[in-house]
């Protein structure tokens, strides 16, 4: 293909629309059925043309050796900012360079102790308020334990508690109104009274009025509560509008490190309840390595196993499903042009499904990341995080939380999942359908019965 020539245009595009009655439909069907157009594909979002890159190498360019023709912004990324701020995962390039060191501190490995220690026992009092026969909506319960941590964490102060549960219940509407928002064009959609708009502007209210009253205790006292949000007041004080500034990144840090988690911590769940000799074999690593007590920081290292069944879960249910940039220089690929200012997408959900570097993609199989089977080129192609400049900060944290999470419930009960629909519902993080749960205590078997000392 001439490297000036623009890729193919997805069939199916209607008049006005354009392929959004698509994205209506299923989104993540659509996104995966690209990849059989080219690795650089053309869509329509109404009047608006975007670009979708189907193959995993062309994103690892287009994120990390071109990342700099490359960036955060255009009409998409305005709208979500209107939500969440400019804060570290909105902000363009030359203000991540300066707000990424900001929040590194938080993010160093020498705080993981103490974080494991508070996600052990935030999940343990949850655990403690469940009842045998008892059926409870793991979606929720495990929103309500991220905002647990979150706000233990991150945002220490007594004041963040309720902020943070103001959060979790309100992100899901707000969530999946921001959704909408920016798949459909222009500005008049919000304006329309739709229930979905009406929840939106509801729960957005409560949650900015939340987080301006525990932003304002931290900038009022004096108090140093040791905690991410306490250095990022500092900073921020210099700024032309400090309480904006901040804003910025308490919703950055209370959006992202409690719905990617419950999120992820819930799909495991699903996963393991449909496949028990998974099951079995996590249970019997948490038996061995814990042998009844709480796990701790020191015993993440010991659950191989049941690390692979996290990375497995994130590449079957990416919490990104869906990613964009806006082209701040036209791009010339062998795949063909990106004219400056387009949007760009990429879906991890789809290219966790490219069947050459995943066999058999739809299956299960924790196996496939075991030191003997992943390949670099598997390693490569998953973007769960994704990569480059922008990878996640809070990887290691949200992986620690969930394996803590998964770890902590799996030794106490079994989950008896009742049939509901599997199908994700794609949001800002793809969610699973509602998950309810009979809870049955489950007694830990002792090294004695496992025929064998620790691993």
């Amino acid at each position: 293909m001439n490297a000036a020539a623009p890729p193919p245009i997805a069939p199916g595009a209607v008049p006005i629309l354009g392929h959004i009655p698509h994205l209506a439909r299923n989104p993540l069907a659509f996104f995966q059925q690209l990849q059989r157009y080219g690795p650089l594909t053309r869509i329509r979002l109404g009047s608006r043309a975007a670009y979708v890159v189907t193959q995993p190498d062309l994103v690892r360019r287009m994120l990390i050796h071109d990342h700099k023709s490359f960036d955060k912004g255009g009409p998409l990324y305005d709208k979500v900012r209107a939500v969440t701020g400019n804060g570290l995962i909105t902000c363009p390039a030359h203000e991540h360079s300066r707000q990424r060191p900001l929040m590194q501190p938080a993010f160093h490995p020498a705080r993981f102790p103490r974080y494991t220690e508070i996600m052990r026992d935030s999940v343990a009092e949850v655990c403690d308020t469940w009842r045998p026969g008892q059926t409870v909506p793991l979606t929720q319960e495990l929103l309500r334990l991220t905002a647990l941590v979150t706000s233990r964490t991150l945002v220490s102060a007594p004041q963040g508690a309720p902020a943070a549960a103001q959060v979790a219940e309100s992100f899901p509407a707000i969530a999946q109104g921001l959704y909408w928002r920016m798949m459909i064009p222009g500005s008049v959609f919000p304006k329309i009274p739709f229930p979905v708009n009406r929840r939106f502007d509801r729960h957005f209210a409560l949650t900015r009025a939340a987080l301006d009253d525990v932003i304002t205790h931290y900038r009022t006292t004096e108090a140093d509560y040791g905690d991410l949000l306490s250095m990022v007041v500092a900073a921020c004080e210099e700024e032309p509008d400090p309480q904006e500034a901040v804003y910025d990144q308490v919703v950055t840090i209370l959006a992202a490190g409690m719905e990617t988690t419950a999120a992820t911590t819930v799909w495991m769940l699903r996963l393991l309840s449909r496949h028990p000799h998974v099951m079995a074999k996590v249970q019997a690593e948490l038996d061995d390595v814990l042998e009844g007590r709480l796990p701790g920081h020191d015993d993440i290292p010991l659950l191989p196993y049941t690390q692979n069944v996290l990375t497995e879960t994130l590449r079957l249910y990416p919490s990104g499903w869906l990613v964009s940039r806006v082209a701040t220089a036209d791009v010339h690929w062998e795949a063909g042009h990106i004219p400056a200012g387009a949007d760009v997408f990429f879906s991890p959900y789809a290219l966790h499904r490219v069947p050459e570097i995943f066999p058999d993609p739809e299956f299960f199989d924790p196996d496939r990341w075991s030191p003997e089977r992943a390949t670099t080129v598997q390693r490569q192609g998953f973007l769960g995080f994704g990569a480059g400049r922008r990878k996640c900060i809070g990887d290691d944290f949200g992986i620690t939380g969930a394996t803590i999470a998964v770890a902590t419930i799996l030794s106490r009960w079994r989950l008896h999942h009742k049939r509901t629909s599997s199908k994700p519902t794609p949001r800002i993080v793809l969610m699973p359908p509602p998950t309810p749960a009979v809870l049955e205590p489950r007694p830990v078997r002792r090294l004695s019965q496992l025929g064998g000392g620790p691993r």
